[in-house]
Order: structure tokens, then C-alpha cells, then sequence
């Protein structure tokens, strides 16, 4: 999710650090995609579990927040780091950032709050984090929405990568994969999205559909 992230500003000629950012959901992926983000030099100003928002507007310290996490990705509310305050679940969208990352679940922004999302970039961890009428309404406004089919396409692929021994049981080896692989992907996107101006999600729904008539085409 990070290096999601990270490609869709390369593309766009924005350099990461100093940028800020939200994460909704903080287990597995956001957390980790949190984490990744701060050691790019982006500075993460809210994470979002089920209880609300935990948010400092200077960053929060996402290397501490994880170690008094709940099984289930709660942010322990009585051992926030110097500078976090809580604010009210509802308030999660209107946090200004340069970049949000919605890694807790499906549907999560719709019609009724769109109008609530201070973005420039909204990256979809979980699957169809955001519903097609908002993310049309987001387009219009300006806000760069990277679909969760290439988002999140690692958590798939590393398995399978795994499986037919393209990487080996390393961490190292998966992640500089993951890395090169994504990047590979945004450029591909992107590049086609500034030659026809369509979105991303279209873009690469059009590329996943080639592909796949390519590979049923060499199987057939």
C-alpha cells in the first residue's frame, strides 16, 4: 500500500516527504502501510480504528501507536504518544492531508460524506472502499482515486509469487518484488491515463482486461 502510494506521487512530481497523511484502519495493512509511509518521510496525522480518530496534525509517532494495539487494530486511548489527541469517529474524513488511505473497509465513503474528504490523493486499501457515484464526484473535484484492484494487488500476488517459487520464503526478496512491481504498474496506469485522460480506475480495468484476453489467448 505504501509503494501504491509512494508510485502515484512519482507520477504526479510530488516528492513524499514532508506530505501528510490519513490512514483509516489500523491493523495488518494500515498499520503497516502507516509505517512504511512515515519512513518514506511522510508525516502521518491520523489513523482510524473503530473507535474514532487519533490524530497530531505534527504526525504521530506510528512506530510507538502499534505497540499498544489491540488484536483487533484499536489504538489504545490511554497510552497515546505526546501530541496525539482522539477526536469523534465522524470527524475521520475531514481531517485535511495531502494523501488518504482507506484500509479498513468497503464502502466507506459513499454519497452522504464525499463532500467530507480533504484529499488530493485516496488510495483504496480495503475493497471498494469507496462507491463508483463518490469516486466519480471526487474526480470532479480534483482528488486522484487509486482503485483497490492495483492498490492492494500484492496481498494476492505474493502468495502465488510464493507458491511458484518466483520468490523465495525471504522477506526481503517479497518486498523488493512487491516494490518493483508496483511501481511498474502505477507508471503503466498513469501513463495512460495522461494520454487519454481517463481515470485510474478505468485505466487499469482496461489493462487488467488485455492482459487477461492476452494469457486466455496463450492458454487457449
Amino acid at each position: 500500500m505504501a509503494q501504491a502510494v509512494l508510485a502515484t506521487l512519482a507520477e504526479t512530481d510530488e516528492n513524499p516527504v514532508g506530505l501528510t497523511a490519513t490512514v483509516q484502519g489500523f491493523g495488518s495493512m494500515g498499520g503497516a502501510a502507516a509505517r512504511y509511509l512515515a519512513r518514506a518521510g511522510m508525516h502521518v496525522v491520523a489513523v482510524v480504528d473503530r473507535d474514532g480518530v487519533v490524530a497530531d496534525p505534527d504526525g504521530l509517532d506510528v512506530e510507538t501507536l502499534p505497540a499498544h494495539r489491540s488484536p483487533r487494530g484499536l489504538v489504545d486511548r490511554d497510552r497515546l504518544p505526546t501530541g496525539a489527541r482522539p477526536l469523534a469517529r465522524e470527524e475521520w474524513l475531514s481531517v485535511p492531508a495531502d494523501v488518504m488511505v482507506t484500509a479498513a473497509a468497503s464502502y466507506a465513503v459513499d454519497d452522504a460524506n464525499e463532500g467530507a474528504v480533504r484529499c488530493g490523493y485516496l488510495v483504496e486499501a480495503a475493497n471498494v472502499s469507496v462507491l463508483p457515484s463518490a469516486e466519480k464526484a471526487l474526480l470532479a473535484r480534483g482528488v486522484i482515486v487509486v482503485p483497490d484492484f492495483l492498490a492492494n494487488f500484492a496481498a494476492n500476488s505474493w502468495w502465488w509469487w510464493t507458491l511458484f517459487g518466483d520468490v523465495g520464503a525471504d522477506a526481503g526478496e517479497a518486498l523488493a518484488k512487491i516494490d518493483k512491481t508496483m511501481w511498474r504498474l502505477v507508471e503503466d496506469v498513469f501513463t495512460e491515463v495522461r494520454a487519454t485522460g481517463l481515470s485510474p480506475r478505468e485505466v487499469a480495468s482496461r489493462l487488467a482486461e488485455r492482459d487477461h484476453a492476452h494469457f486466455r489467448g496463450l492458454s487457449g
